[in-house]
């Protein structure tokens, strides 16, 4: 975040100050104050406002976060789907309870013969078989399929369970991707309110820049365009405090659509910020993407890719199951059956040619095989350059934060040297007010440092594959699951 605290004087403050340009810089502050008492009654009570530490925010953005929901539940659905394509290798029961009545000759004869109701008699005369009554039968069976060699059913289910166990590796990643962002959102409003207080001190500042000014012009030893000077640098704080306050309030909301908040309301951070693994540690060595959930996610998808392969070679084989049935026929109810039968016996289908369809599958599971596998290798090669784009940050963000430590030391000093210079009257207020731009630039640029280290510190966590175990219990995210 980027917030302008206080601008230099030097360039709006000509040699020669007018008499318009006296009454501008004399209601300029007035001016800031009514801006001040248009903003804040927008702005909601911090008393009102609910306030959370990161762990809390993070259980609340794995439980209301809207895309991890969506996650969790195609992980869900491809487990269930991996159920029910066991479904092709187990027993197949069914029971049929049908009724018929017809005069159909070969049908009624039919009927008439499972009831074991055909007499000699029937055999007598011709129209028996050319004009029969109408006949009614209730028809009960209760079958069974069984699938003994069924290679398609084997390799298909096998592929289902893998792109179950890839969708729980998306679910994981999904939940890193949030927690991330929720980690950026809470150290943004700790940064904001960090500028807050910063624009809060420059104001501080300002305004005993313009005591001092006020007093050595009163005792006649001072300038009146120093206090005007002052005057400027005062309204200036105080816009650069209003615009602070507002992003403090944009980051806030911020946070509360990171963690999945309806409506998005204000939530504030309370607690320290998070402490990430320094990388003089082990734990916090340099980033190793090998870890992370979706590359395994996309081996997974790799070897799924080769079963395809496979499961469309197995197109060439036969399939062999088992039927076996038991049916009870009756004519006048289901309940007093005249005749029970059964039937058992295995079948064998064998496709022997189904117009170069077979054929064209293979050549297309060969062809998803290789973009499976050039798709996995581009994946790891970005996740190696993200690793170590992320050991660079982390680098680069801890040296510019002594930089920037060492620079708002010299800022402090630049000060208060000026400041003493002045009020013995051997400085200018412009030299002290550039001085007090410097030192806010300093402060604001030492906050930034500071979230910066977090930031990239969570950012190489994040390219491992390590940030969800850091930053929740197991039991939260779902790691023992899902390995």
């Amino acid at each position: 975040m980027n917030v302008p605290l206080v601008l230099s004087s030097r360039s709006c403050i000509p040699g020669a100050v007018s008499p318009v340009g006296t009454i501008f810089f004399r209601i300029l502050p007035g001016l800031v104050f009514v801006l001040q008492m248009a903003v804040f009654p927008l702005l909601p009570a911090a008393s009102a406002m609910e306030a959370v530490d990161f762990r809390h925010a993070v259980s609340r953005t794995l439980s209301n976060n809207a895309f991890v929901s969506a996650a969790g539940e195609e992980a869900v659905a491809a487990r269930r789907d991996a159920d029910a394509t066991r479904g092709y290798l187990l027993p197949s029961v069914r029971f049929e309870e049908k009724f018929v009545r017809t005069s159909v000759p070969a049908e009624a004869f039919g009927l008439k013969m499972n009831q074991e109701k055909l007499l000699a008699t029937d055999f007598a005369d011709v129209r028996n078989f050319n004009s029969p009554p109408p006949r009614n039968d209730f028809i009960a069976i209760l079958s069974l399929e069984q699938p003994l060699f069924a290679p398609k059913a084997y390799f298909g289910y096998g592929m289902a369970k893998v792109e179950a166990d890839a969708k729980s590796q998306d679910l994981y990643r999904r939940k890193e991707e949030a927690v991330y962002r929720v980690l950026a959102a809470v150290l943004d409003v700790i940064t904001a309110r960090q500028f807050v207080e910063v624009a809060g001190q420059g104001l501080s500042d300002a305004r005993e820049h313009l005591r001092i000014a006020e007093s050595l012009e009163a005792v006649g030893m001072g300038l009146a365009s120093d206090g005007l000077r002052a005057k400027v640098a005062v309204a200036f704080a105080e816009g650069a405090k209003v615009t602070a306050e507002n992003r403090l309030e944009l980051a806030r909301r911020g946070l509360a659509l990171a963690m999945g908040e309806p409506g998005a309301p204000p939530v504030d951070v309370t607690g320290p910020p998070p402490e990430f693994p320094d990388p003089a540690t082990p734990e916090g060595g340099e980033a190793a993407a090998t870890g992370r959930a979706d590359l395994r996610a996309s081996s997974l998808r790799l070897a799924n890719a080769g079963s395809d392969v496979r499961l469309r070679q197995s197109g060439y084989l036969p399939d062999v199951g088992l039927a076996a049935a038991y049916q009870v026929d009756a004519e006048d109810s289901p309940f007093s059956p005249d005749n029970r039968s059964w039937k058992v016996g295995v079948g064998l289908t064998w496709n022997l040619f189904d117009g170069m369809r077979r054929e064209a599958e293979l050549g297309k599971a060969v062809a998803e095989l290789r973009r499976a596998r050039a798709y996995d290798r581009g994946m790891r090669d970005q996740a190696a350059f993200e690793a170590a784009q992320a050991d660079l940050g982390v680098k680069e963000a801890t040296l510019r934060g002594e930089i920037a430590r060492a620079a708002l030391a010299a800022a402090e000093e630049g000060v208060r040297l000026l400041k003493s210079r002045y009020e013995n009257h051997l400085g200018r207020m412009v030299d002290l007010l550039d001085a007090q731009t410097a030192l806010d630039g300093a402060r604001a640029s030492r906050i930034r440092a500071e979230n910066d280290v977090r930031l990239s510190r969570a950012q190489r966590l994040y390219a491992s594959g390590g940030l969800l175990s850091f930053a929740t219990s197991p039991e939260e995210n779902g790691k023992e699951k899902i390995r």
